[in-house]
């Protein structure tokens, strides 16, 4: 998979949350490089821990602040991360189970991620935040 790094396209102007992002990209970074090291399956899972942990940390903040701010569209955008979760654990589940490539899986899942949700959906509720503030 070719190295995917942060553009400031990506940004939603609210710094923690990009900074947030940005962390997720270099976990990204960090998957692709397990993978071109050829690391045991021991190394590979600990990378993925750390991004489902990472990301769940980083997804309950961002829906507190949804909440904090009144965001309308909140349970909407509440139903992505749950479906991002579920995604994730079956990764985490699949990886388990000794499937092949699942780390690559897992790489282009999110930087899909990162260029559909981030750029997109999360990009609504900055809007949202900028307009009220």
């Amino acid at each position: 998979m070719k190295d995917f790094s942060w553009d400031n396209k990506y940004n939603i102007d609210i710094e923690r949350f990009d900074n947030q992002h940005k962390h997720l990209v270099e976990v990204l970074k960090d998957i692709n490089k397990a993978m071109e090291d050829k690391r045991d399956k021991l190394a590979i899972a600990q990378v993925i821990n750390n991004l489902k942990k990472y990301a769940d940390e980083h997804l309950l903040e961002e829906e507190n602040f949804l909440i904090e701010i009144g965001y309308p569209h909140y349970e909407e955008h509440k139903l992505h991360h749950q479906r991002f979760k579920e995604q994730l654990a079956k990764f985490c589940d699949d990886f388990n189970s000794d499937r092949y490539l699942l780390h690559f899986e897992i790489a282009v899942f999110l930087k899909n991620w990162i260029l559909n949700h981030i750029s997109v959906v999360d990009k609504k509720y900055a809007e949202y935040f900028k307009n009220i503030n």
